[in-house]
């Protein structure tokens, strides 16, 4: 039997909250702290979080397949594919910095149907399904009408790989930073597609995403009337490694000195 977005969008819901409540719950405790790399942090939390969302989902569409940041998840034998980050800024929540979300989104194929991102510590929650438009906490969500980059505020982040990409994103910080009205580093993508949802932020863009760091805050910002795409401009897909979303109106203001910062970076290679 197919199920409708409302009933996708209720188990996403279910799960998200039920994963955030865990993650407060046992946000005042020590953590015992596994490292995936050197800067990647992973916690009991994240596990237990995950558990918690891969539990619902079993329940109630066992045949799905699942993407997940924390396991291997599984194929599924249907169309449709959930992909999850448990607790995204995870280096935010072992740090007590109370700047760190679950993100659950579901795609149908190829396409993007339902996205619940649960801002844990501030206990909103965000959700999207394609066609039927963005809300927080049941009020509806528009981007923002700024239509001027010196006039906006932006967020960026950066990986935690220190590459050629890593520093030249160092470069876009400082043109768009110049350009705008600032520039803000929370550290938590789903937060920052959020907000860009409803227009606390009027663009973000970051290199070196997975795909449960963005799905179901790309789907959020183009149902809230905004616009995602890649940096070289290109249509955006959530298994690129990189993001830019905007209001619509400064996309291309924003693509611009992103381009100029690249051609630069190829002038001063080949001197």
């Amino acid at each position: 039997m197919t199920p409708t977005k409302k009933e996708l969008l209720h188990v996403a819901l279910t799960a998200a909250r039920k994963a955030a409540e865990f993650i407060r719950q046992e946000s005042h405790k020590v953590h015992r702290v596994d490292f995936k790399g050197t800067s990647d942090l992973v916690t009991r939390v994240d596990r237990g979080s995950e558990q918690i969302i891969l539990d619902q989902l079993e329940r109630h569409f066992p045949d799905h397949g699942i993407l997940t940041e924390e396991s291997d998840g599984k194929a599924g034998e249907s169309a449709y594919r959930w992909i999850v980050d448990p607790l995204d800024g995870t280096t935010n929540f072992v740090h007590r910095y109370p700047f760190y979300a679950v993100s659950i989104a579901v795609h149908f194929e190829d396409t993007p149907i339902v996205g619940v991102i649960a801002d844990v510590y501030h206990r909103q929650t965000y959700w999207a399904t394609e066609g039927g438009g963005a809300f927080r906490d049941g009020e509806s969500m528009a981007v923002s009408r700024t239509r001027k980059l010196e006039h906006a505020i932006l967020s960026t982040g950066f990986p935690y790989v220190h590459d050629e990409v890593w520093a030249r994103n160092f470069d876009y910080l400082r043109v768009l930073k110049d350009k705008s009205q600032g520039v803000r580093r929370g550290g938590a993508a789903a937060i920052d597609l959020a907000f860009v949802s409803c227009g606390w932020l009027d663009g973000f863009w970051e290199f070196g995403l997975k795909p449960w760091d963005q799905a179901a805050g790309a789907l959020m910002v183009q149902e809230a009337g905004g616009r995602v795409s890649r940096a070289n401009g290109p249509e955006f897909s959530v298994f690129d490694p990189e993001i830019v979303a905007t209001n619509g109106y400064l996309h291309e203001e924003i693509l611009r000195a992103m381009k100029s910062v690249t051609a630069e970076a190829k002038v001063r290679k080949r001197k």
